[in-house]
């Protein structure tokens, strides 16, 4: 399935991020939106990847393709799938490339003591950014799709000018409203799937310890809501049962 994987990818640039495809996914059917994300997205995780920087252990993933299973198995619109890696990089995050690529780090997973709650949490968040179309918009916006299109052999002088922007757009966040959007759809989710969503709270205050002191917070949490308001906001939810 890896040798696939990659071919997918080799294949999918650049035809995939011409305008026709872009033209497709935003005025086309939900179908054809679904496909050309996950075209766009193949390409994407295949550059992001290709430097081999993924955990292999076998327990550890397939203990994550149980979990996004069994969250992709809740979904209404099944239409879409979700294919997670688990990165060893040295910092405790998780974000997803459009068309339902998910990334989470082994830190992360250790920071969360590999408890399945608190990661189908995480999971199920990454998977609101992109049912609701956030990783797919930010790409389109970004400064990726504008150089993809040219065209140009990624082997040559634009591809480490594509790797920095794809590193840049991964590590960033989202808008708050978005955050709080996607918060809001892995609360319901992950209770849907028959996980314990109030394990969200305990995430949120594993990530708390990484945002940094006083006026300094961690980069890749600099553009997110404050854990207060998240934790206000999944408390609410779970008073309300939805």
């Amino acid at each position: 399935m890896s040798g696939l994987f990659y071919q997918l990818g080799k294949r999918a640039a650049p035809a995939v991020l011409r305008a026709r495809w872009l033209y497709r996914s935003l005025t086309g059917t939900e179908s054809e939106r679904i496909r050309a994300e996950y075209a766009m997205g193949c390409y994407l995780t295949y550059l992001h990847t290709r430097g081999g920087d993924l955990e292999r252990d076998p327990q550890t993933v397939r203990w994550l393709n149980a979990l996004s299973r069994r969250l992709s198995r809740a979904l209404v619109n099944r239409e879409r799938t979700f294919q997670i890696r688990c990165t060893r990089g040295p910092e405790a995050n998780a974000f997803a490339l459009p068309g339902g690529f998910l990334f989470v780090s082994l830190p992360l997973l250790e920071l969360c003591r590999h408890d399945e709650d608190e990661i189908a949490f995480v999971l199920a968040h990454e998977m609101g950014h992109v049912v609701k179309g956030h990783a797919f918009n930010r790409i389109l916006t970004s400064e990726v799709v504008r150089l993809l299109s040219r065209g140009g052999p990624i082997k040559g002088p634009l591809g480490p000018v594509v790797n920095r922007l794809i590193r840049q757009l991964v590590t960033q966040g989202y808008s708050r409203r978005q955050e709080l959007e996607a918060d809001r759809f892995a609360a319901r989710l992950s209770r849907v799937a028959g996980f314990a969503p109030e394990a969200s709270l305990r995430v949120f205050e594993r990530l708390r310890t990484l945002s940094g002191p006083g006026d300094e917070p961690n980069p890749y949490f600099s553009s997110h809501p404050p854990f207060e308001v998240r934790t206000e906001r999944i408390r609410h939810l779970l008073t309300e049962g939805s």
